[in-house]
């Protein structure tokens, strides 16, 4: 008996927690749990938008890159031609875009120096024409992602069907974030102060895609922009910035429902899709944007909305710009949107970039899209 009053006096006992106690700590818990995860996704987002910033800085490098070799800015797309390329153009099709041009500028001359343009280097009549552009380019960049066309923010798939009429969309390539500004669209403010005449009108087949541009620095057909022929000043005028999110469709009852991969969007046809333009003259040159001119915008965009508008878009509704009812992308005025919190950025005509929020005014967006239209504006700091 002494030997066991010995061994329960010496034993240790350990409290144990009390059901409150323990409600009370997993209640705790959940509280920092809360408090760190918007910390969390604030700091990811904080690092996709920077990451996006610097995927601009790196166009802005090859666009300039671009520039020093041609002298001229790219076009934003255009019929295949000189002087944008050599010939000859047996073959029957479109041309490609802006983001094709500047490859050789963002380490992808591999790629780029196997590239042909003999007439449908973006779009193929048929996938059996001899030495067919459009077949021999998809091709060479099958399912491959070229990450600095792609914002880390956006949620649509970085691959996508061809849309060059090569093989019916089996292969996939590159689809990307970033669109071109041609321009703004004439009195797309309320009171009408804004004045543009270089926009496309009912001459267009396509107008009820809504209105082209061609008065900013990266635009359809071949203006022949250069850094000397802006005379608003680079640092004044935006070239290139996002479509990195999706719209929202309101019906007639007030149902919202999220665009598709491939609605309301001008990048929906993949990496080598591109406008026609004004076409080839008999000399196969291609000459500046023109009012009958095709109003499709591909993989470019003409201003006509604010920032990050991305709600009450009427499903398939022509002139609007943005949904037209023959497809539901391809719109014209398809506006500057991005999954960043509260605005979108924007690669400057200098090579820098900005951050514009959704509160940016659409006059002063009308023009800073615009090179010449001599209007002044502040963007706040």
């Amino acid at each position: 008996m002494t030997w066991i009053r010995t061994c329960l006096r010496n034993r240790r006992f350990r409290p144990g927690f009390t059901l409150i106690e323990l409600l009370v700590v997993i209640a705790i818990i959940a509280i920092l749990i809360g408090l760190l995860l918007p910390a969390v996704q604030k700091v990811r987002e904080a690092a996709a938008r920077s990451k996006c910033s610097n995927n601009l800085k790196q166009l802005g490098l090859a666009v300039h890159g671009y520039h020093d070799t041609n002298g001229f800015f790219p076009t934003a797309g255009s019929t295949d031609g000189k002087p944008l390329s050599s010939g000859p153009f047996p073959n029957g099709g479109e041309g490609t875009n802006w983001s094709v041009y500047i490859m050789p500028y963002i380490e992808q001359g591999a790629i780029y120096n196997k590239l042909t343009f003999t007439g449908d280097s973006g779009w193929t009549d048929s996938n059996t024409q001899p030495n067919s552009s459009a077949v021999n380019n998809v091709k060479l960049s099958a399912n491959t992602v070229i990450p600095v066309y792609r914002c880390p923010s956006d949620p649509h798939p970085s691959l996508i069907p061809e849309g060059s009429n090569v093989d019916g969309g089996n292969t996939k390539v590159t689809r990307n974030s970033y669109v071109a500004i041609a321009g703004a669209v004439d009195r797309l403010d309320a009171a009408g102060v804004f004045r543009e005449t270089r926009n496309t009108d009912s001459s267009s087949w396509s107008y009820d895609f809504g209105t082209t541009a061609w008065g900013g620095l990266i635009v359809p057909a071949f203006s022949k922009v250069t850094m000397s022929t802006v005379p608003d000043g680079l640092s004044n005028t935006m070239m290139i910035s996002e479509q990195s999110d999706y719209l929202y469709y309101r019906d007639s009852a007030g149902n919202v429902t999220r665009g598709g991969d491939y609605d309301m969007t001008s990048t929906a046809n993949g990496l080598y899709r591109g406008h026609p333009g004004t076409y080839r003259d008999q000399y196969n040159t291609v000459s500046q944007g023109a009012k009958w001119m095709d109003s499709r915008g591909q993989t470019f965009t003409t201003i006509r909305y604010r920032i990050n508008q991305k709600t009450g878009w009427a499903p398939a509704t022509d002139y609007v710009g943005v949904s037209p009812s023959r497809w539901q992308s391809e719109g014209a005025n398809i506006p500057l949107v991005s999954g960043h919190n509260n605005g979108v950025n924007v690669l400057v005509g200098d090579g820098s970039v900005r951050f514009l929020t959704d509160n940016t005014d659409v006059l002063i967006l009308g023009r800073f899209a615009t090179r010449d239209d001599g209007g002044t504006f502040s963007l706040g700091s």
